[in-house]
């Protein structure tokens, strides 16, 4: 079984199908993050995007894990790639308006050394203990870490569907060392499937 397989979620799938024609940031587990408006989903696994309404630039924008933004007329992407995804998006979170004046043009983020391991291709067992443990944590402030080296960071309201569900949400993309802030993504839905840690930030 591959690792696409073990990792997708119908249920996040089903969310997204709810969002159509809404600006989405989609986080995939190779680390790469896709900025922009959800227009279609095919074959309830394919998501087409175009530039996001939110966008400062005409263009679907690409976040690599090295902090990197490229920028396309449209993309597809595979939703059983996807880890996490942000919504409620209130202005462009990846592309800095300062760019021209020596920023990476990512907003507020500074690219860092990754020591990322590499994902290999074996299967994924999925840590119910994990999730158990989170469930406890509603509506304490959590840190998770997802494959592709994600950290989403916010409070928990909700576990359901193998989703987990957040508010006031810093998100830390691989090899950078600043979040796309709260100010931006309003809210984060976690793919539980594919979680590799979770924190706490408050003392027990």
């Amino acid at each position: 079984m591959g690792l696409f397989t073990e990792i997708r979620n119908p249920a996040l799938i089903r969310e997204l199908e709810r969002e159509l024609n809404s600006d989405v940031i989609l986080f995939g587990f190779d680390g790469f993050a896709f900025f922009g408006n959800l227009q279609a989903i095919e074959d309830c696994r394919i998501a087409i995007l175009s530039p996001a309404i939110e966008a400062d630039s005409n263009n679907v924008e690409i976040l690599t894990p090295g902090g990197e933004v490229l920028h396309v007329d449209f993309t597809r992407v595979d939703l059983w790639n996807i880890v996490a995804k942000g919504t409620a998006i209130v202005s462009d979170p990846i592309n800095s308006s300062d760019k021209d004046h020596g920023g990476s043009g990512v907003a507020g983020i500074n690219v860092t050394t990754s020591n990322r391991d590499n994902i290999g291709t074996t299967e994924r067992q999925e840590s119910h203990h994990l999730i158990r443990v989170l469930c406890r944590m509603i509506g304490d402030e959590v840190i998770v870490t997802t494959l592709g080296g994600f950290s989403i960071q916010g409070t928990l309201i909700a576990v359901d569907d193998e989703l987990a569900i957040f508010t006031n949400t810093d998100i830390f993309v691989p090899g950078t060392s600043t979040s796309l802030s709260d100010t931006k993504i309003r809210s984060a839905v976690v793919n539980l499937e594919a979680l590799t840690s979770v924190s706490s930030t408050c003392c027990c």
